[in-house]
């Protein structure tokens, strides 16, 4: 198990540090209390240790205790490493300005969604239970999709998105991909509806039977053709925990984009740009203008 956020080099470098002496770790007085280990001064603490595991949970104490004596020579070999770049000056340059800045933006901003996620409320059971029995295609009657799909890349250019529009078969879809020198891949699968957001399970059962339609996918496009429709009922006490994390992590999802947004709409006025580089004007579009719904590209 990888424990490392500082790269394969860092890993690589940190199995060596347990049979090496280093500065600040052997003094005559060793770290206690929340500070666990002292380089040249810098003083490494429980909670940096805690924030390199992450969110892993142990059950076996011995495990717990590998992990952490691995985070914690990570994290040494990390400063060791940096403190050799401060010595050749590796911190004065413009590209390492440039990296510092993004770095801490975006722990910035990372920090900043943690706390408006920790301000969100939790859902009751009741609303976990209305969230099952208004939802009957993902619990009660949960569908699970037999489907032909081919696997491809997200076209950069939208002409090709628009080309696949009028075609109604999967053999369609393949022989323009062909035509136009389009890596994919051709197989067969399953969409579970559990997993799946509940409105794009509705949207995709109230498509004509054999309807060709595209969802998002980890590494591109799904163009799919549903071969078969099997119910797999999704109830009980599981049901109930899986709708409290739904709802817990779309109403977390909903406030972090609405608060970002509207963060950096008032904002956004004020920025100075060079005519050269100054993004379009937006366009407003009416209700309904733009949709997730699944269907043809």
């Amino acid at each position: 198990m990888q424990y490392s956020k500082g790269g394969l080099a860092i890993a690589m470098v940190s199995m060596t540090l347990a049979a090496c002496h280093f500065p600040g770790l052997n003094d005559k007085k060793p770290p206690t209390g929340q500070v666990i280990a002292k380089l040249d001064g810098r003083e490494i603490t429980l909670r940096e240790l805690n924030a390199e595991t992450g969110d892993e949970t142990f059950s076996d104490p011995k495990a717990r205790k590998r992990a952490e004596q691995q985070a914690l020579s990570n994290i040494v070999a990390r400063a060791i490493l940096a403190n050799e770049a401060r010595k050749q000056g590796v911190d004065k340059t413009p590209e390492f300005a440039i990296a510092k800045s993004r770095a801490v933006d975006i722990a910035l901003v990372e920090a900043l969604q943690r706390k408006i996620a920790a301000d969100i409320p939790q859902p009751t059971r009741a609303e976990a239970e209305e969230f099952v029995n208004s939802n009957p295609d993902v619990f009660s009657q949960r569908k699970v999709f037999e489907v032909d799909q081919i696997r491809m890349p997200r076209p950069s250019d939208p002409a090709i998105l628009k080309s696949l529009e009028p075609l109604k078969t999967l053999d369609q879809v393949e022989g323009l991909l062909k035509a136009d020198k389009i890596p994919y891949q051709r197989s067969t699968g399953t969409l579970d509806a559990v997993g799946a957001d509940p409105t794009t399970v509705e949207k995709i059962l109230s498509l004509p039977p054999d309807e060709v339609f595209v969802i998002p996918g980890q590494n591109g496009l799904l163009v799919n053709q549903i071969r078969d429709t099997k119910i797999v009922p999704f109830t009980g006490e599981q049901a109930v925990d899986y709708a409290m994390k739904y709802i817990t992590r779309d109403r977390t999802q909903q406030s972090i984009s609405k608060s970002f947004n509207q963060t950096v709409g008032l904002a956004l006025p004020a920025v100075q740009f060079n005519k050269d580089y100054a993004p379009p004007k937006p366009t407003h579009q009416g209700p309904g203008a733009a949709s997730n719904e699944p269907g043809k590209s």
